[in-house]
C-alpha cells in the first residue's frame, strides 16, 4: 500500500489509505454521511452533485471553483479543500445564497437546491458576475425538476447584488488570502489500484513507459464517465495536473501556447477577448462545472468528431506539440511539432505515437500589421443552446484585404465526417475572389461535395448537409453587418 489520499473538507483534515482509486468523490460523500450532495445523471448535466474546490484561476489567484463531484475521482482530491453543501453555512449562520434561497422560494423538492447553493457559492466570490447572461452562464449546469428558475434567479440576483454592495467579507473570502492550493506528487496504491501524481514532464513520461496501460487523466470530465456510466475500473490512473509545462497558459507576441492540462475556465479568462470565436464556443462546451475542470488537451485526444474545441482550432491554425521519452540513457525528451489538422488521423484516432502525449497547443495570433481584416465566426448547432452535443459544428476564418477580397480562409467543421477537418477545395476556391453574395454562392457546390455526412440520432445525413453549406451563407450574412467596423479584428496584446 502507498501513501494515503489527505484532502481538507469543510475545513477538516481528512486522510484515506483504504479508498481505491476509481471512487469517485460523490460516492466518498454519501458514504460518510454527507447527503446533500446527490446522484441525479451521473454524468455531469444535471448538477445536484456540485461542489467547490479551492483553484488558481488563469492569473494565479486563488479561487472557488464549481465542480461535478460524481465525475471526479477521489483520488483526485488529494491535498486539495473541498466545499459541500453541509460546509457553506458561514460563521454559525446561513451563507447569503443560502438566505436568499429562503427567502424568495428558491428551493421546492430540494433535491436540485445544494446544487444551486454551489455554483451561486462560486459565483458569489467571483465578483466578475454583472451581466444576465454571466449569471445565466453561471447557473446553467443546474437543473430544476420542479421549473422553479424564476425564483432561484431573483435569489442569485439579490444575493450577487449585496455581495457588491458590502464588498462580500467572509471566512471564505478570507480563506481566499491565505490557501495554497498547490498540488504535490502523490503514489496511492490500494487493493491493486494505483493512482500516481507527478510533478515533472519527465516523471510523468517515465511512469508510462512503466505503466503503458494506464490512463491519463485531467479533468474526469470525459474519464468519469467510463466509471459512472461503463463501470469501469481503472488498474492504473496518473494525472497530469501538478506537471507545469501541461498547465501553463502564455503568450508570446506571435502566440499563445496552452498547457495540454490548462482548464477551459482558465482558457476563456485569458484569451476569451482576443479570440471572439474561441470564446463563444466556450460559452456552449458543456457547464462552468465541466468547464471547471475540463480540458482543451483532453477534448483533442478524444479525438470525437463532435468535439467543439476542434473546428476552432482548424480555422485558427493551430499547432499541437508532442513529447515522448527519447529512449535514450539518461532519459531524454523528444518533441515534435504538428498543423492541427494532421493531428486527427481517423474515427477517434490522433497521430500520438505509443508513449508519446499532447503538451501545447499553439494558436497563433493575428497579426494587426498585415492591414488584413479577420471575419472569425463559430458556429454550433445543436438541439438546445446550453449543455448539449453538436449536430454540425463549424468555425469560420476569412481576411480580407482593403478591397474585399479573400487573402485567407479557413472552414472547419465537426460532425460531417469521422474526424474534425477543413473544407480544404472550398478554401481554394474563395482565394482571391471578391467577398461577396456571389462569390459565396459560387462556391456552394463545391463545399457541399467536401463531406458525406452520416445519420444519426441528432440529425439525418440531408439535414447535416444542408447545414454545411447553410453556416457558409450565415458566415457571409452576419459579415455584412459588419461593413465599416472592425471586423473580428483580433491584433496581438500585450
Amino acid at each position: 500500500m502507498g501513501e494515503a489520499i489527505e484532502f481538507t473538507l469543510n475545513g477538516r483534515l481528512v486522510r484515506l489509505a483504504d479508498c481505491s482509486p476509481n471512487t469517485t468523490l460523490l460516492e466518498y460523500l454519501r458514504g460518510c454521511g454527507l447527503t446533500g450532495s446527490k446522484e441525479g445523471c451521473a454524468e455531469g448535466d444535471c448538477g445536484a452533485c456540485s461542489v467547490a474546490i479551492l483553484e488558481r484561476d488563469s492569473q494565479g489567484k486563488v479561487c472557488y471553483r464549481s465542480i461535478n463531484s460524481c465525475l471526479v475521482p477521489l483520488c483526485l482530491m488529494a491535498a486539495r479543500e473541498i466545499i459541500s453543501v453541509e460546509g457553506v453555512a458561514c460563521e454559525g449562520k446561513l451563507h447569503p445564497v443560502q438566505q436568499k434561497m429562503v427567502e424568495l422560494h428558491g428551493s421546492q423538492c430540494g433535491y436540485c437546491t445544494p446544487g444551486f447553493i454551489m455554483s451561486l457559492f462560486e459565483g458569489y466570490y467571483r465578483g466578475d458576475i454583472r451581466k444576465s447572461d454571466q449569471l445565466d452562464d453561471q447557473l446553467c449546469g443546474n437543473l430544476c425538476r420542479c421549473t422553479g428558475y424564476r425564483p432561484i434567479r431573483d435569489a442569485a440576483i439579490e444575493a450577487l447584488s449585496e455581495r457588491h454592495a458590502k464588498n462580500g467579507e467572509d471566512a471564505f473570502a478570507r480563506r481566499l488570502e491565505q490557501a495554497d492550493p498547490s498540488l504535490g506528487q502523490i503514489n496511492y496504491q490500494f487493493a491493486g489500484e494505483k493512482f500516481f501524481r507527478p510533478t515533472s514532464l519527465r516523471d510523468l513520461l517515465e511512469l508510462l513507459c512503466q505503466f503503458p496501460e494506464a490512463r491519463l487523466i485531467a479533468g474526469a470530465t470525459e474519464l468519469g464517465l467510463d466509471i459512472t456510466k461503463r463501470y469501469e475500473k481503472f488498474p492504473v490512473l496518473i494525472s497530469v495536473e501538478a506537471v507545469p509545462e501541461l498547465t501553463a497558459i502564455e503568450s508570446t507576441d506571435s502566440e499563445w501556447h496552452i498547457g495540454a492540462a490548462v482548464t477551459l475556465t482558465q482558457i476563456e479568462e485569458k484569451m476569451a477577448a482576443e479570440f471572439p470565436a474561441l470564446a463563444r464556443m466556450l460559452r456552449v462546451f458543456g457547464s462552468r462545472q465541466i468547464r471547471n475542470r475540463a480540458t482543451m488537451g483532453a477534448n483533442l485526444v478524444t479525438a470525437s468528431p463532435i468535439g467543439d474545441s476542434a473546428p476552432v482550432l482548424l480555422a485558427l491554425d493551430a499547432k499541437v506539440v508532442l513529447v515522448t521519452t527519447a529512449g535514450v540513457s539518461p532519459v531524454s525528451l523528444s518533441e515534435r511539432v504538428l498543423p492541427i489538422d494532421q493531428f486527427f488521423v481517423s474515427y477517434r484516432k490522433t497521430a500520438l505515437a505509443p508513449g508519446e502525449i499532447l503538451k501545447t497547443i499553439i494558436v497563433p495570433r493575428f497579426p494587426a500589421e498585415t492591414g488584413l481584416t479577420r471575419q472569425c465566426q463559430w458556429y454550433k448547432v445543436s438541439k438546445r443552446r446550453e449543455m448539449d452535443i453538436s449536430t454540425v459544428a463549424a468555425c469560420f476564418t476569412v481576411d480580407l484585404d482593403p478591397n474585399q477580397i479573400v487573402r485567407h480562409a479557413r472552414l472547419a467543421y465537426g460532425g460531417v465526417a469521422a474526424m474534425p477537418a477543413r473544407a480544404r477545395k472550398t478554401e481554394q476556391a474563395l482565394l482571391e475572389k471578391p467577398w461577396n453574395k456571389a462569390t459565396v454562392q459560387e462556391v456552394l457546390p463545391v463545399l457541399s461535395s467536401e463531406f458525406a455526412p452520416i445519420s444519426d440520432v441528432r440529425g439525418e445525413a440531408e439535414y447535416r448537409k444542408g447545414l454545411i453549406t447553410n453556416l457558409l451563407e450565415k458566415l457571409y450574412t452576419d459579415s455584412t453587418k459588419t461593413v465599416g467596423k472592425v471586423a473580428q479584428v483580433c491584433p496581438a496584446a500585450a
